[in-house]
Formats: C-alpha cells, sequence, structure tokens
C-alpha cells in the first residue's frame, strides 16, 4: 500500500514516522508547498518520496492524508476523493464550509470512497456520536490554551487582544461551533470534530479560553440528551514543535490509519 501525506508539519512528521514502521505500508509521497519541510523528512524516512507537484490522476496511493490546514483541506481533499482515492482529513473546520462538505460526500458516493475523521485532541467522540442517535439537547466544548496556543490569530488582533498580556483566565470567544472554527482555524478544529459527531456546527457551543497560568491545551466536552449525560476533559500536552497543536491530535491520526491499514477498528 503506498499513502500520499499533504503537510510535513508537526502532524505529518508523527505520521511519517509510524507509516515507516508498518510492513503494509511500502511507499509514502509527501507533498508540501515548503519543499524544505519535506526534505527534512526525507531525511528520516526510509520510504518517503517527495513530490515537487500533485498530480492526483497520475500517483498511486489508496489514502490521502490532509494535515496542512483548511486552506489545504478545501483544495486538496475533494479532488482526493473524485481521483478515487480515501482520505483522512486533519483540519476538520473545513467541513464548515457547506459547498466543501457536499463535494466530498457526494464524492464519497460516487466513487465508494471512504473520508476519515480522527478523533483529534478531544475524548468522548466515540460516545458522543452513538448518542447522537437519538435526542440530545445540549452539546459545550470548552476548549482552554495558553496564551502561546494562540498567537497569531487574526480575529484576536483585529479586536486588539495581546493574549501574551493576559494576566487570569479569559474567554475569547463564546458562540456556535461553525463561527469558532472559522474564528480560530488553526486552534479549534476539534470543534468541527466535535460538530459533525454530535448535533452539527449550529447547534454545538464553544468557548475558547486563553488560561496564562496553564501549560496544557485542554478540551472539556459536555453533552446531555436522552441516552442520559456525558462529561469528558482531555489535558493535552502541546507537540514540541508547534505550541497550537496537540500531541494527541497527531496520534489520533497515526491510530486511524493504522486501523485503516488492519482492517480493524475498536470503538466506532
Amino acid at each position: 500500500m503506498n499513502i500520499l501525506i499533504i503537510g510535513c508539519g508537526s502532524i505529518g512528521t508523527v505520521i511519517t514516522k509510524a507509516a515507516d514502521k508498518m510492513q503494509s505500508i511500502e511507499k509514502i509521497l509527501l507533498y508540501d508547498i515548503d519543499s524544505t519541510r519535506a526534505d527534512q523528512l526525507l531525511s528520516i524516512s526510509r520510504k518517503a518520496e517527495m513530490l515537487s507537484s500533485l498530480d492526483l490522476e497520475k500517483i498511486d496511493v489508496s489514502i490521502g492524508i490532509e494535515a496542512a490546514g483548511q486552506k489545504a483541506a478545501k483544495e486538496y481533499v475533494p479532488t482526493i476523493l473524485e481521483n478515487g482515492i480515501d482520505a483522512m482529513v486533519m483540519s476538520v473546520g473545513a467541513f464548515v464550509d457547506r459547498d466543501f462538505q457536499q463535494r466530498c460526500y457526494k464524492a464519497v458516493e460516487a466513487k465508494g470512497r471512504l473520508v476519515l475523521i480522527p478523533s483529534g485532541a478531544v475524548a468522548g467522540v466515540d460516545a458522543l456520536r452513538s448518542a447522537s442517535k437519538a435526542k440530545i439537547d445540549v452539546v459545550k466544548l470548552t476548549s482552554t490554551k495558553p496564551p502561546k496556543g494562540l498567537s497569531g490569530v487574526k480575529y484576536l488582533q483585529e479586536k486588539g487582544i495581546k493574549v501574551e498580556e493576559l494576566k487570569e483566565r479569559t474567554i475569547l470567544y463564546s458562540g456556535p461551533a461553525g463561527q469558532a472554527v472559522q474564528l480560530f482555524p488553526a486552534n479549534v478544529n476539534v470543534a468541527a470534530t466535535v460538530s459533525l459527531a454530535g448535533i452539527g456546527f449550529d447547534s454545538t457551543q464553544v468557548d475558547v479560553v486563553c488560561d496564562p497560568a496553564t501549560k496544557v491545551n485542554s478540551h472539556h466536552l459536555y453533552a446531555k440528551g436522552e441516552f442520559g449525560e456525558l462529561e469528558a476533559t482531555t489535558r493535552n500536552l502541546p507537540s514540541p514543535d508547534n505550541p497550537k497543536t496537540s500531541y494527541l491530535a497527531s496520534l489520533s491520526a497515526v491510530s486511524t490509519l493504522i486501523s485503516y491499514v488492519s482492517k480493524i477498528w475498536t470503538g466506532v
């Protein structure tokens, strides 16, 4: 089996290292608009090859893994599916775009392919997905990050909020998940995952919090409905080379890839 990884940052690196050890994977094709990052991965992988351009009609892969941000997801994931290739999507916030969502779903139906969405950095997605098959009244996600995990957010810059100067726990956003994933595209993809698993982008409520006293990225998921009540809290250590990404998100991608390759799924 050959695989394609789009994006050679922290998540792409973890996936590549894991795929290198999987006997069923013969070749790892890497693509990144920043070729230097792909070059770095080439030096540590026995199976990796770098693509200078991405012509999906000419490459032979079973699955394309997007790990490069919402813009890349929108550009490449539908085309991956339309070319008869399965897709794993890490930048789940792209699904708030209805046109993108429908194009992917139509390609899945027309080509008989799979879209894989790892649970990411939040616990409880499996239970929420099951609970959504009956009536759910409330789903709320509270995502709390240290200032480093929220630096450079355009929405905050436009509001004149300097997270590095905050002295106490501050709610930066409170509202529907759909808006949250657009305002914080690199920070709260978990909100999109929760929305898809549960009651949708409009009904899922999200608080984005900056806490200068914390060193971890934490997510608290609460849901209530006919199934009962669910509370799950995840306290994630950030990836060593990217404070905006939780290490668990990378590991969830590896776990999903292992299940895909082995065709054995647990907790679905």
